[in-house]
């Protein structure tokens, strides 16, 4: 299937290094926004036809600096199946690539990806009574038809190791009775179920027929490519310069410097804890923290207030309070390899606890950051408390 592809994951970080946007400013009247969804896509490359990237805001949003051109096309990535925005082993790949040719829509969707061949298109819109703006306007979450087709044609791909592309008007003529078995089975499911929980509901139990779930050893390691996926070929200040200049509060200048501290103690302890145990998680977090503090630096910088380090030197902070909790931790985190991951856990829970006090009422730009270092403290945080015994 892979072979398939139109370009390789590789081929696409190639492209996407060449020709990324800019990171200079951009008027919000151009910026568009893209849902992706199988469940929600969580990590693809998303591309338009000028080989502009989106970025990705999680929970399946992506957003693009400037009008994309079309077509659009996501490519890898992983189906968050039981929409936690959190990968984890009732998950699966998404190893076919969606894509989206109407400029009138802003949803990705194995649908709208059919669509793009007339005929498919005329085939779904006159066996399943849908209009155009329901086809490109409505995701499995939205749509009880929509859902059943998506899940039908998954399958079909899965085990006839095909992409959509592959399909024609016999075949999908010969998923006919499925995908009509599947929308009676929604109508009856809608009864007790939102259409959210439907599609829900059948992509967890799809996934497991196939067998496709991902291995729980591998965990850690997607959920740090799908952090390093936003910022790997992009400037870190990005995500800051996609919004205007606000005006900020006092208490919100005092925030950006406390989270910039607070993200720096928890690279130095993982960093540490790397050296002094060897596990492999603390250096792949370690990596991720690092990408947070270039994101809220570049808020720092960007309302030109100071960045609050006296030294990049591991376990030195301006904030006595983080000083001390510095200390406390790698004196905790010493005893043995487990206790270092309790640690962890305590770190991000304590990260979450943080951002999520301070998200409220923030502007665009920060919100944005501090939800994306949500995203990531969350996926920590499920990395460490599967590997504490």
């Amino acid at each position: 299937m892979l072979n398939k592809f139109f370009i390789s994951a590789a081929c696409a970080a190639i492209l996407l290094s060449g020709c990324g946007s800019s990171s200079g400013d951009t008027s919000l009247d151009t910026q568009t926004d893209i849902t992706i969804e199988r469940g929600p896509i969580l990590g693809a490359y998303v591309i338009d036809n000028d080989g502009k990237r989106a970025f990705n805001l999680g929970d399946g949003n992506y957003r693009f600096q400037s009008t994309p051109s079309y077509p659009i096309i996501a490519y890898g990535g992983y189906i968050d199946v039981n929409r936690d925005n959190i990968i984890d082993t009732n998950d699966t790949e998404l190893n076919i690539p969606l894509s989206l040719h109407d400029n009138s829509s802003k949803k990705l969707t194995i649908p709208t990806t059919i669509a793009q061949n007339e005929e498919l298109k005329n085939e779904l819109l006159t066996t399943y009574g849908l209009s155009e703006e329901e086809l490109y306007n409505l995701t499995p979450s939205e749509s009880i038809e929509i859902s059943a087709i998506s899940d039908e044609i998954f399958k079909f791909c899965i085990e006839n190791n095909s992409i959509i592309e592959d399909i024609n008007l016999t075949s999908l003529q010969s998923l006919e009775s499925n995908i009509q078995t599947r929308i009676q089975q929604n109508i009856q499911l809608r009864l007790q179920h939102e259409i959210s929980e439907i599609a829900m509901i059948n992509e967890i139990e799809l996934v497991k027929d196939l067998n496709i779930t991902l291995d729980d050893a591998n965990i850690t390691q997607i959920q740090s490519d799908i952090e390093q996926s936003s910022t790997k070929y992009q400037d870190p200040s990005l995500i800051a310069n996609l919004f205007p200049i606000y005006e900020l509060t006092q208490q919100q200048k005092d925030d950006l410097s406390f989270m910039y501290q607070e993200e720096k103690v928890a690279r130095d302890v993982y960093l540490n804890l790397y050296d002094i145990w060897g596990l492999k998680i603390f250096s792949n977090i370690a990596k991720a923290e690092q990408m947070h503090m270039d994101a809220v630096k570049a808020l720092l910088e960007k309302y030109n207030l100071d960045v609050p380090v006296l030294s990049d030197n591991r376990g030195e902070f301006e904030l006595e309070e983080l000083q001390s909790l510095y200390d406390s931790l790698m004196l905790q985190s010493s005893t043995s390899s487990n206790e270092a991951l309790i640690v962890g856990k305590l770190i991000e829970e304590t990260d979450i606890a943080d951002l999520e006090e301070k998200i409220v009422d923030t502007p665009n730009d920060i919100e944005a950051v501090y939800q994306n270092l949500l995203n990531g403290s969350y996926n920590h945080l499920n990395a460490f408390s599967k590997q504490i015994l």
